[in-house]
């Protein structure tokens, strides 16, 4: 059984290919490498000229290689946009608390009884189920109830619990966002049906909110949230 973890390791990689062209790590590095051969090339011929030590060129070429790992750091880190040198984020969302799934139309959620929240996904060792009839934790730690073996995500990324008749899923803080059906959010409730991503380019949570026998179901429009 050894094409498992086979099959993992190349899912984990290829992800972290995906992340990287992205966050355009490759591009940076690129850019970087070429303007650097090019500005030692010019202090190689400029400094003697001006009568600098020989050992001033090999200082700047030293500087110009040091230079790169800093570049791809800043580069995972950080996006460079018209404004400045921002944090990165997630491309083509906002980070929203929404009142419901904005993507859910008229789709109906369950409401009173506690129910249960069935998951399913698949990852480089296939497809996995769970079930879970109280709150859980999703992250990259082993202690999460739903453990997630990949770099990318945080170790408690996001949590789904059970309060004010709803299930809510809640972005704890992770680096690379919670999605509930394309939208970034950091606290919603879910839906009956709906897709949740740990960042863009992860696998697909598909979770189903199953209620009760005798738990009513309502629609985002009928949803009304205590005051208090």
């Amino acid at each position: 059984m050894k094409t498992r973890p086979i099959a993992r390791r190349v899912y984990r990689f290829r992800t972290l290919l995906a992340e990287l062209q992205r966050r355009s790590v490759f591009k940076v590095a690129t850019v970087y490498a070429v303007t650097a051969w090019g500005a030692s090339m010019g202090a190689a011929q400029l400094l003697p000229a001006f009568g600098a030590p020989a050992w001033y060129v090999r200082l700047f070429v030293v500087f110009a290689v040091l230079g790169l790992p800093i570049a791809i750091v800043l580069a995972w880190a950080f996006e460079i946009t018209p404004d400045g040198i921002v944090r990165d984020e997630v491309d083509d969302f906002a980070a929203v608390e929404l009142p419901f799934p904005a993507a859910t139309g008229n789709t109906t959620m369950m409401f009173g009884e506690q129910g249960t929240v069935r998951v399913t996904w698949q990852d480089g060792s296939g497809v996995h189920e769970k079930m879970f009839h109280r709150d859980f934790l999703i992250g990259r730690d082993e202690s999460c109830e739903l453990h997630l073996d990949d770099p990318l995500i945080s170790r408690r990324h996001a949590e789904v619990h059970h309060r004010d008749g709803l299930w809510w899923i809640t972005d704890l803080g992770s680096r690379n966002g919670t999605m509930l059906d394309r939208h970034l959010v950091t606290r919603s409730p879910l839906p009956s049906q709906c897709e949740v991503k740990l960042y863009e380019t992860s696998s697909v949570l598909r979770m189903e909110v199953r209620g009760a026998s005798t738990a009513p179901t309502i629609t985002p429009s009928q949803l009304r949230f205590p005051t208090s």
